[in-house]
């Protein structure tokens, strides 16, 4: 009987962890933190070393 009760709590804990993640992930969407501007930096810093002359 306890075996059963420990498996549940454990799916519960592993479902609040996963709703957890899924709202973080809703909150970046949302607020603009996987934007493409973050990716965009990368390549201007590519793009200067490259005027440079650095590698």
């Amino acid at each position: 009987m306890m075996g059963g009760q420990i498996v549940y709590l454990e799916f519960l804990v592993a479902l609040c962890m996963g709703l957890a993640a899924f709202c973080l992930f809703i909150w970046s969407v949302l607020s603009g933190e996987l934007d493409e501007e973050s990716e965009n930096v990368k390549y201007r810093v590519f793009d200067r070393e490259r005027e440079d002359g650095r590698r």
